[in-house]
């Protein structure tokens, strides 16, 4: 089984490895105090760890696709309605991207 998002679990076949019960923050198991793993606090930049001044490690400012760093101009690393796909989710926004690369990039 591969990794599936439905919104607010990700899950590995039937165990949840992480939750995004606040909208902005991945964490770890099924806890809402849960370790941090990353963040959302700008919507269109995905941050390790907990603060809005974590390093950043990818964007999806054009809206289409997520690159790597800060940089709209940064490399290319996967469209995000295939970043979707990957880990079967429908939405394409912000939480895809930070799902993505924790746990299907």
């Amino acid at each position: 089984m591969g990794i599936k998002f439905d919104g607010t679990n990700v899950k590995n076949g039937s165990r949840t490895v992480a939750n995004m019960k606040r909208s902005d923050e991945l964490r770890e198991g099924t806890s809402s105090g849960g370790k941090i793993l990353g963040n959302t606090k700008r919507s269109n930049e995905v941050r390790e760890g907990p603060s809005s001044g974590g390093k950043i490690v990818c964007n999806i400012k054009d809206g289409k696709n997520i690159r790597a760093g800060s940089s709209s101009g940064g490399t290319n690393l996967i469209k995000i309605s295939d970043a979707a796909k990957a880990i079967g989710s429908s939405a394409q926004g912000p939480s895809t991207a930070l799902v993505w690369w924790f746990f299907a990039k």
